[in-house]
Order: C-alpha cells, then structure tokens, then sequence
C-alpha cells in the first residue's frame, strides 16, 4: 500500500488491526475476571458454610456446657448441705473432693479455626456482604473478650485452690491423689476433722472456696448464653445469605 501512495488506507488498516487486539485483550481480561469473580464469589460461600458448621457445633457445645452447670451447681447445693449436716466418712469427702474438681474446670475452647484461618490468609474479604463480613467479626471479638474473662476467672480460681490446699487437707481425698496413702495414718477421718468444725478456719476457707466455685459456674453459664444469642443471630444472617 505504501509503495502505491495508499498511506491512508494503510494506517487505517493498521489502526483497525489494534483495534481488533485491543478488544481481544479486553474480552480476554473480562472473562478471566468474570471467571475470578465466580471462583471467590464459590470461596466466599465455601467459607460462610464453614463458619456455620462451626457455630452450630458452638452452640450446640456451649449448650451442652450450660445444663452441665446447671447438674453441676446441684451437686455443689449437696456438698454444702452435706457439709452443714456433718461429714462422716472418707466416702463423702472423696465425692465431695469430686464435685469441687468438676467445678473447679472451666476452659473456654470454641471452634474458631475456619475464622482464624481466614484472618491470617487475608480471605475474610471473600465474605462480600459486608454486614454479614461486620457481624462475623463482631462475634469472634465477643469470643477473645469471652477468652479473657475465662482467663481471668480461672486464675482467680487457682488462687482460691491453692490457699484451699495450703490450708487444709482436703486435696488428700482428691481420687488422683488418695491411692498414694497406703496407710491408715496416712489418710483417716482426723485429716477431714475440720469439715465438721464451722468455727475452725479450714471450715470457713472451705466454704469459700466451694462458693466460688459456684460462682465461676454461674459466670460461666451467662457468658455462654450471651454467645448462644450472638451465634443465632449470625447463623440467620449466614443462611439468608446463602440462600
């Protein structure tokens, strides 16, 4: 074209090869972002039906947790009636030693892999209802915050154990303790003496520790009924969403 002095043609023809690229390379980046959109936009979901797993299994658990506390704090109104009534035998310390040894455990451990996972590998924006993504959030913060009380709570309790046990004799009759006495001299009723002694020190301490580990239970139990109401709620707004 050039050599026949058709220069117009020519850059015509070129501008519309460039043309013609151009919108090839435009078409071809819109359907790979049209097909990336699609395979985050199935992550998302994937990730929200795993979030869901894990609250139900939390819900389901913190439930579980709760009417445990509540046969718990029972057995806890026997061992203090018992206790006021008068403590006769070894038998009764040792089921005393275990009521306090149940009440004393409360660990907080909830199914937040698939939440943690998520933050550190940066896919929480995947979630692209961004209420949803904020409520998600909101929950799993209440969960540390709900940590830390746990934490807190259960220091305070190996405080009370501990001047428990410097105190009395009482760990003496725990069951992974009392198979170490082999003697009679090593373990008899002198050694409970002081459950049937209200003005004795040990006594007093005694019921202090007991009711403080009621306590923790009663603690316990409305911390994990304020996330059960919490977990409801994001599971509703989980299943609208993937609907």
């Amino acid at each position: 074209m050039i050599k026949e002095n058709k220069v117009s043609r020519y850059l015509l023809y070129a501008i519309g090869e460039i043309i013609l690229v151009v919108i090839g390379i435009l078409i071809a980046l819109g359907v790979n972002n049209w097909n990336q959109e699609k395979k985050d936009h199935r992550l998302g979901e994937e990730y929200l039906l795993r979030i869901h797993r894990d609250l139900v299994q939390d819900t389901i658990s913190f439930n579980q947790i709760i009417k445990s506390n509540n046969a718990l704090r029972e057995d806890i109104k026997r061992l203090i009636d018992t206790l006021y009534h008068g403590v006769h035998n070894i038998k009764q310390v040792k089921y005393m030693g275990s009521i306090y040894d149940r009440a004393l455990d409360q660990v907080f451990s909830p199914n937040d892999n698939t939440y943690k996972g998520m933050i550190s590998s940066g896919t929480l924006g995947l979630i692209q209802n961004t209420e949803l993504k904020e409520e998600i959030v909101n929950l799993y913060s209440e969960y540390e915050q709900k940590r830390a009380l746990f934490i807190g709570i259960g220091q305070w309790m190996i405080t009370v154990a501990t001047a428990e046990t410097i105190q009395t004799d009482f760990i003496k009759f725990n069951d992974g303790v009392s198979d170490i006495f082999t003697r009679p001299e090593m373990l008899n009723e002198n050694d409970f003496a002081f459950l049937n002694d209200k003005e004795d020190s040990r006594f007093k301490m005694f019921v202090k520790a007991i009711s403080a580990t009621a306590f923790n239970q009663s603690a316990s139990n409305t911390y994990y009924q304020e996330l059960i109401s919490k977990c409801d709620i994001v599971l509703q707004h989980i299943d609208q969403e993937l609907k």
